[in-house]
């Protein structure tokens, strides 16, 4: 299974493009203390796609604590003088906030179903008073 969780501090600005084809794609490195060595930080490249892409890149800034889910990609290229490169970076399925009220919080996710909550509900204006069932 290729699952990984990480919470750490982003390490840079997040860098939003899109494809040719419009989809957004965000670029963002996390900064994670190893967990039994808190002087030591790794730092992870991370990748967004669709509406995380645009949920991260509106709501999250250098310095910002996230808790992230997603998978380890290996992606291969060659380089502008033919030389094989690979580069190892986690795409997040899901990403959140992980600092404290005050600061924030929700996620991609929480924004979509409280949007579908809002839309879902009308008012009715004749209501009898009976039950539909």
């Amino acid at each position: 299974m290729n699952q990984v969780q990480l919470i750490g501090r982003m390490a840079r600005e997040p860098e939003l493009r899109r494809t040719e084809k419009g989809t957004p794609v965000v670029s963002f490195a996390l900064a994670v203390d190893r967990r039994f060595q808190r002087d030591t930080v790794d730092f992870v490249d991370c990748v967004a796609w669709r509406g995380t892409a645009e949920f991260v890149n509106k709501y999250f800034r250098k310095g910002k604590r996230v808790a992230l889910t997603g998978s380890i990609q290996v992606r291969k290229w060659k380089d502008k003088e033919g030389n094989d490169r690979k580069t190892v970076e986690v795409v997040a399925d899901s990403v959140e906030f992980a600092d404290g009220k005050d600061q924030g919080a929700g996620s991609y996710a929480a924004d979509q179903m409280a949007a579908a909550a809002d839309q879902q509900f009308t008012e009715v204006e004749d209501d009898d008073g009976e039950l539909p069932f």
